[in-house]
């Protein structure tokens, strides 16, 4: 079986059909497909079962499991897998049969990964790698393309016992579930496949967790963050690295966060930014963060950065240890 197809679903079932339609078109005796309920509460469940139930022939797995974020439904579906290739695809988006054919033809080449490129249904196709075609073997070249161009991880597919024999596996019961391995993965790549072929394909028709309502579940990015520095830095070998690292950590953790609460009228999201660059400092002590957020955002306009500044200064009214405040929230938002 060269491919598993992992899909995680939740109250999917008014977003779903599409993927589902074509995914019945591209079925075939070496392809597997596992369909994870991830603890929904409308009909998306009866919906993969009936889909799966109309197809006998062909290799589809649905469960339901209580509700762990995407993180918990992809480690489910990668369990399971039996295929040489892994591809985690979202419920509301889509592959295209090129890729399932190209991946078909290499699988037996032991890439690491193969990256296709994407488009959205606003857009022209994009190179998310930033490299051109080709095959990528060289160890150190490898990781230092990964780590600054690694994301996104949807357009990829991985060799599965890459993933197991690393024990790469997702955080559960949060979202922004791929961060970590965007720190870590770039330092455990050997080789990938890079390939101008479209492969996945973007719906923006439907609110997602970064296109959606911005929630106390997106303080979910600050704990993957952890999670990915803290995982991360036991892998570094090099200064260099050690160095990209952790201005990642900066932009996933501090900017990208706070980023999400930003007003120009003051409210209750600027006492949150207050919090997030609190705990960034006492971050920053811990695991000897030297780098100045300022120049990390050296590149923003003017105005983005005076109101940086304005927000970090205020932030200084608060002080302590805000670890427990934030995990308390998680638990909370995730039923702990």
């Amino acid at each position: 079986m060269y491919l598993s197809l992992i899909i995680p679903f939740f109250n999917s079932a008014h977003k779903c059909k599409r993927l589902l339609k074509h995914v019945a078109e591209i079925t075939s005796s070496d392809l597997e497909v596992i369909l994870v309920d991830d603890g929904s509460t409308d009909e998306t469940y009866r919906l993969l079962t009936d889909f799966r139930d109309s197809l006998p022939q062909a290799n589809i797995i649905a469960i339901k499991q209580k509700n762990k974020g995407p993180g918990g439904a992809r480690n489910t579906g990668l369990k399971l897998a039996k295929g040489e290739y892994v591809w985690f695809v979202d419920s509301d988006d889509d592959i295209t049969t090129e890729a399932l054919a190209f991946i078909k033809q290499n699988c037996a080449n032991h890439y690491d990964f193969i990256d296709f490129n994407v488009i959205s249904s606003d857009s022209i196709p994009m190179n998310r790698m930033g490299v051109v075609a080709g095959s990528y073997r060289d160890r150190q070249e490898v990781t230092h393309i990964l780590l600054s161009r690694f994301m996104p991880q949807t357009c990829k597919a991985f060799r599965r016992k890459f993933l197991i024999e690393n024990q790469v596996y997702y955080p559960e019961y949060c979202y922004y579930e791929d961060i970590p391995l965007a720190f870590t993965l770039p330092l455990l790549v050997t080789s990938f496949l890079k390939t101008d072929i479209i492969g996945y394909l973007y719906h923006q028709e439907f609110a997602s967790i970064t296109r959606g309502e911005i929630t106390l579940k997106s303080l979910d990015r600050l704990y993957t963050s952890i999670c990915g520095l803290r995982e991360s830095l036991a892998l570094a070998k090099t200064d260099m690295e050690i160095d990209i690292i952790k201005q990642r950590f900066i932009q996933l953790y501090l900017i990208d966060s706070a980023e999400m609460f930003f007003s120009m009228i003051p409210n209750k999201g600027w006492v949150t930014i207050w919090q997030i660059m609190s705990e960034y400092r006492r971050l920053a002590k811990q695991f000897n963060i030297s780098l100045s957020p300022f120049h990390v955002i050296n590149e923003k306009d003017y105005q983005y950065k005076l109101y940086f500044r304005a927000q970090w200064f205020m932030s200084f009214m608060l002080t302590g240890d805000h670890t427990a405040y934030f995990e308390e929230i998680r638990k909370k938002e995730w039923d702990l």
